[in-house]
């Protein structure tokens, strides 16, 4: 795919909306219910969320990039934040609205916020919301232009160098020469994501070098990076996301290495999914 093509990155966005649309009624039930792959990064991201939104590092005013139906507005909310709900899916954000998860729902495309400059104290982006966005340069800048001084962005990412993406090499989910030249070079692949229905969406791939590069372009600094499946990621994700079984049992006996793994060098380095917590310059320490 040409990310530079805008017909491509208007198919992407379209494909991606249509997605979340058709799936908004049960979205919980598909990734909190019936995935022990997504239960277990759910649990991890809610355990970075904890550290950093409960009450003492972040003020007030939090945008929810990527809300969906609203799972982290509400926990947001909860704590008494203002919270702004974004959603490029309309059915998420009218569920999320619907089932008072949001107070102030947009539906809106990430590149072209809505919002005038430094609004926000942070800005939450979980669910792989930057993988979605094939023009993810735009939106990390969009986020730093509607982030104050010292706001930070807290936000999950699949990662193309692990052993998951070398199964997808050699499935095609990714080409083998997108992932070799990530390993040599640290650049990132556009290749496809597959849902619980094997649709393949357009996905957005990026490595370590390449994430930390965009950041610091952009004036942000990281905070600290965790890594998700980091073991368990020797089961492909295709059958781990949705295989029950032995399949599920195999994976969820790793989960307890994983989360110990993913703290350290190298291995989060190596992880399927990073979880990062940066923060733009010029605030208080």
């Amino acid at each position: 795919m040409d990310v530079g093509d805008s017909s491509s990155n208007e198919n992407a966005n379209r494909q991606v909306r249509v997605l979340y649309d058709s799936i908004a009624p049960f979205y919980e039930k598909i990734y909190l219910k019936f995935s022990g792959y997504y239960r277990h990064l759910y649990g991890e991201l809610y355990s970075v969320f904890k550290e950093y939104l409960d009450g003492y590092k972040i003020r007030s005013k939090v945008l929810d990039l990527g809300s969906g139906t609203g799972i982290w507005s509400a926990l947001l909310r909860s704590r008494g934040y203002h919270v702004v709900s974004l959603d490029i899916s309309y059915a998420s954000i009218s569920k999320c609205k619907n089932i008072n998860r949001c107070s102030d729902p947009i539906q809106g495309d990430a590149v072209k916020l809505p919002f005038r400059d430094g609004y926000f104290d942070a800005v939450i982006a979980y669910g792989s919301v930057f993988n979605h966005i094939i023009r993810s340069e735009k939106a990390f800048a969009e986020v730093s232009r509607v982030l104050g001084r010292g706001g930070y962005l807290i936000f999950d990412v699949d990662n193309l160098i692990c052993t998951d993406m070398l199964y997808e090499a050699l499935l095609g989910g990714v080409s083998l020469r997108g992932f070799l030249r990530g390993i040599i070079d640290g650049r990132g692949y556009v290749g496809y994501w597959y849902g619980h229905n094997n649709e393949a969406i357009p996905f957005k791939f990026f490595t370590f070098k390449e994430l930390a590069s965009i950041l610091s372009n952009n004036g942000f600094r990281i905070i600290s990076i965790r890594g998700v499946h980091v073991l368990s990621n020797i089961v492909p994700s295709r059958l781990h996301q949705w295989g029950g079984g032995r399949i599920r049992r195999l994976a969820s006996m790793l989960y307890g290495l994983d989360k110990v793994l993913g703290r350290y060098t190298p291995f989060k380095y190596l992880a399927t999914s990073f979880i990062i917590v940066s923060r733009k310059n010029g605030g208080r320490p």
